[in-house]
């Protein structure tokens, strides 16, 4: 230490208690002024030449004093206790917090009768914050907002019922999902999977019934409906078949990952009838209109479906019958179609609707007029198609309500009825007027399509029968 400070060397020798309690003042003085300065380098910008004049004085007061080694001190005191205090008050540097996902919880949920997408999400704790969230997608969403009895619906929420995304299943090869992306909010996207056609043939012979025969040989009941269409203006299925009476029918399937997830339609047919047999081929012409018509092209549609509903069976033809509730004689001016309540009812064909409502003995019954001068009723329906109103135009095979057993009925099933200028008249007995053959122009393009299909049908059954006789089977091919 220089000899020109506040002590001389021998003086503080002579007196150590003293010169341990200025060290202490000095160094306590010394670490505050080099807070200062480094408080002041911080947050007063300075030039490069100021900066390294700090950067020494700093390094100076902190530094400890420079005594000989020879110096001997009873009881020295650490310097960093006294720093402490004001070390405590620097400011600090603190790091951002950890932040981790919120835990996610996933629960599926059926679609009861009667829910909505409120009733959904509320079931799973979501607000209805959660629900206008997801409206607010806008198209994306739409199909949230018609969901159906049975149908599944994933949500995956946090803990405390925040949602972070939906999953469901619009179509067997198509889906919807919902995720939550940080500052964007919920983002929809619709996932598609590929699908596959594939053609499968069948044929039986009828033994009971129509249905009953194809459903045996493993035709999925929907494409027996078609089959029933296709040939029902040329064959009265109800009373014309007979033991012995035989089928071919090709139709599609979808096969989605390995999996058989629907039919599609029947694309060929052939019934034998007593003897005489009828065939059809699925045919669109380069105008895409679409129909099916016999190998020689003539048309097998009329204006008008012969069946408006897939059903089990008839519980009461046309005509007089004792009345089941009135237990008398009474004229049945329809046919009844016995089926489970919420089976699709169709238009029978295109036209108006004039009535649609409650009446009489009806129940709810949807009355249409037709082109031709015909009228269509269907009656003791569940419910109506939420988009019909009095006025509305409907097309041939469009849902236009649902089975169920409103008014004067004693179970669920489709009274419906067919006017002819007014008059009842049998549905399934009618004569309506064939509509137009295959163009001449398109008769080339007609054959090229349909041949084929007619030529697989019969080497499929060919095959058949020449390894196991005339039982009902199926085969399975790709189409192309």
């Amino acid at each position: 230490m220089p000899a020109r400070g506040l002590f001389t060397r021998k003086k503080l020798l002579r007196h150590p208690s003293r010169f341990s309690l200025w060290l202490r003042v000095g160094a306590l003085i010394g670490g505050l002024a080099g807070l200062g300065l480094v408080v002041a380098k911080i947050s007063v910008p300075t030039d490069p030449a100021l900066d390294a004049t700090v950067d020494e004085q700093i390094a100076r007061a902190v530094a400890s004093p420079s005594l000989d080694a020879a110096a001997d001190f009873s009881a020295p005191q650490p310097i960093l206790p006294a720093l402490a205090p004001a070390l405590a008050n620097a400011p600090r540097t603190l790091l951002p917090p950890e932040t981790t996902p919120p835990s996610e919880r996933v629960v599926e949920i059926e679609v009861k009768s009667g829910d909505n997408l409120s009733t959904v999400f509320q079931r799973a704790g979501l607000s209805a914050q959660a629900v206008q969230q997801v409206v607010d997608l806008g198209k994306p969403a739409v199909p949230l907002q018609s969901l159906k009895p049975g149908e599944k619906i994933s949500l995956s929420t946090t803990a405390d019922h925040q949602l972070l995304g939906v999953d469901y299943k619009i179509a067997p090869n198509k889906a919807l999902s919902i995720r939550r992306e940080d500052q964007l909010g919920l983002i929809a996207s619709e996932i598609v999977l590929p699908s596959e056609s594939r053609l499968v043939t069948a044929e039986g012979k009828i033994e009971s019934s129509l249905y009953q025969s194809a459903t045996d040989a493993g035709v999925p009941a929907a494409m027996v409906m078609q089959l029933a269409d296709i040939f029902g203006w040329k064959i009265n299925f109800l009373k014309d078949v007979q033991p012995g009476d035989h089928f071919r029918i090709a139709y599609e399937e979808q096969w989605v990952q390995g999996k058989r997830v629907g039919t599609g339609h029947v694309v060929a047919a052939e019934f034998t009838n007593q003897g005489t047999s009828f065939q059809a081929v699925r045919y669109t012409a380069p105008n895409g209109k679409t129909g099916y018509y016999e190998a020689n092209g003539a048309s097998l549609e009329r204006g008008f479906l012969r069946y408006p509903v897939e059903f089990s069976r008839i519980s009461s033809t046309f005509g007089m019958r004792m009345h089941p509730l009135y237990h008398h004689l009474k004229a049945h001016k329809g046919v009844d179609f016995a089926a489970a309540i919420g089976t699709p009812i169709h238009a029978a064909g295109s036209g108006k609707v004039t009535f649609i409502g409650w009446q009489h003995g009806y129940g709810k019954v949807i009355k249409l007029a037709h082109d031709g001068n015909y009228q269509t009723v269907y009656g003791h329906m569940s419910r109506f198609n939420n988009d019909l109103k009095t006025g509305s135009t409907v097309t041939m095979g469009e849902v236009i309500g649902y089975v169920g057993m409103t008014g004067d009925a004693t179970g669920p099933h489709l009274h419906y009825e067919f006017h002819v200028a007014g008059v009842y008249t049998d549905p399934l007995s009618a004569k309506l007027p064939e509509a137009n053959p295959i163009p001449s122009k398109y008769r080339k393009d007609f054959l090229a399509q349909t041949q084929p299909l007619l030529d697989a049908m019969a080497q499929q059954s060919g095959a058949r029968l020449a390894g196991r006789g005339t039982a009902a089977s199926t085969q399975t091919r790709a189409i192309d």
